[in-house]
């Protein structure tokens, strides 16, 4: 990977231990969730060998009566073989009643079961993707305007062919828990729209849309771009504000769009003229600031792909291949930490002592795995 594709490397020595602790955690509740999912394929496989059983028993009793045939004849053996039959018949219906309610009983429970070690799963698996533990290429938010209220999902594009997306909770955003509106402490925000001539002045004078009336519906942002969109409902009018910053090059695209016009306000220079880009660009970045800000108050795992596979969406969890690529990405920097002997972290000795990814750490939480944990412990030369 380049300098370029590399824009962030999360994994810092001072989260180093929560991002082990949290993978390991993830380990431990998949392989119990596992455990209950051969549980239930053991239930079910024993259920299908009790009611075969039955089946081929009813067929033996018949086998058996009818071997007599030559010594007792045939009507007799005949009328014999009946009355076995239909004994045998209410003999088995009575113990299937009672496999089917022992069946019935165990894959309830071990299902209620797996439900509890998916969810414990699925939880551990947020907390250790939120420490975003792998080389970040890039990211975005988008934010969108429902039923009043704003709703906002970060994804995150990382280094070896990961995708993670969460969702954000904007009611904890001092400027995002209510319907937003462009403002700046320098006045109004105005947009031209046209040029009319005036009686006082020679040249032409604008017509300006105010935003006052417009509320933010959409916006996306990226550590260089950022694009809204605001609404005036009554009007069926948009105003687009898209700004872009890499280095020493920036740009500013302003469209207002109605039913009977769409316009492109910074790409007519006769407008662009008295549009107060500054006042504009100053606001959008308070407003791109506010909105990056929602990471630091994730809501839920919203998807997980690895490799072009869904590890997680919708309910579907899958996370065993998932997991050992994440050890093989994560287990070099856990080796490199206890190499340099547990030196992690910045501040006072006693913040280093507690943020220490230190042998006797990393033992305990990988012996937690039982046998498990053994390959872990051998490819760290703790073994």
């Amino acid at each position: 990977m380049s300098s370029e594709e590399e824009l962030v490397r999360p994994g810092s020595k001072r989260n180093l231990k929560q991002t082990f602790s949290s993978l390991i955690d993830t380990m431990r509740d998949a392989q119990r969730m596992q455990e209950r999912k051969e549980k239930i394929q053991e239930i079910e496989e024993k259920n299908k060998r009790q009611n075969a059983s039955l089946d081929k028993l009813r067929g033996e009793f018949t086998n058996v009566v009818m071997s007599h045939q030559d010594a007792l004849g045939t009507e007799l053996a005949g009328d014999l073989e009946k009355q076995v039959s239909t004994l045998t018949l209410v003999a088995l219906d009575l113990a299937r009643k009672k496999i089917e309610g022992r069946y019935s009983t165990e894959l309830k429970d071990s299902q209620l079961a797996l439900e509890s070690e998916r969810t414990k799963t699925f939880k551990s698996l947020e907390a250790f993707l939120a420490t975003l533990p792998f080389s970040l290429l890039d990211k975005s938010i988008n934010l969108k305007l429902l039923s009043g209220a704003y709703a906002a999902n970060a994804r995150y594009n990382c280094a070896d062919d990961i995708q993670i997306e969460f969702s954000l909770d904007c009611k904890r955003s001092t400027v995002l828990n209510k319907e937003f509106k462009l403002t700046s402490p320098d006045g109004e925000i105005k947009v031209p729209l046209s040029l009319g001539k005036s009686w006082l002045k020679k040249e032409p004078s604008p017509e300006y849309e105010g935003l006052d009336h417009y509320i933010l519906s959409v916006a996306e942002v990226t550590e260089a771009h950022m694009g809204s969109t605001y609404e005036y409902p009554e009007k069926s009018s948009k105003i687009s504000i898209i700004s872009s910053k890499r280095d020493s090059h920036a740009s500013l695209t302003v469209e207002y769009q109605s039913p009977d016009a769409k316009i492109n306000i910074t790409s007519e220079p006769a407008l662009n003229k008295f549009l107060n880009s500054e006042q504009i660009d100053k606001s959008s970045e308070a407003l791109g600031q506010s909105i990056l800000e929602l990471e630091n108050y994730k809501i839920d795992l919203v998807k997980l792909i690895s490799d072009g596979a869904v590890v997680f969406e919708e309910g579907k969890l899958d996370v065993s291949l998932f997991l050992r690529k994440a050890w093989g990405i994560i287990e070099p920097e856990v080796e490199a930490a206890l190499g340099q002997g547990g030196s992690i972290g910045e501040g006072s000795a006693s913040s280093d002592s507690e943020e220490a990814l230190n042998q006797t750490f990393v033992r305990q939480k990988i012996v937690s795995l039982g046998e498990g944990g053994n390959a872990l412990l051998v490819s760290l030369k703790l073994s």
